[in-house]
């Protein structure tokens, strides 16, 4: 099974973003704030690599598009949940102050 040149980028930016959100949870500065908009920033990009990794491995591994799109719509979810806990918490802070 021949994989495009484009579906292999994606798999691999996409394993690189959870990568990177994931060592940023793992990151003793990041955990100590818990709550605060790194740490949603870091679950954020981790939970969106995962979702972007499965869209683009079930892609290249032939199956249903319907599955592939499932786990972009889950990363559409995600950030959007992300976006608007940070913004939500950002002007909740803005009116403490």
């Amino acid at each position: 099974m021949a994989v495009s040149a484009e579906l292999f980028v994606v798999l691999v930016l996409s394993i690189f973003c959870g990568v990177l959100g994931a060592f940023l949870l793992a990151h003793k500065g990041v955990r100590m704030m818990r709550g605060g908009l790194l740490y949603r920033l870091s679950v954020g990009l981790a939970a969106v690599g995962i979702a972007l990794s499965l869209s683009a491995a079930s892609r290249a591994l032939g199956f249903e598009v319907l599955v592939s799109d499932a786990f972009l719509v889950v990363a559409l979810v995600v950030l959007f949940y992300i976006g608007y806990s940070a913004w939500l918490s950002a002007h909740v802070l803005k009116a403490e102050a």
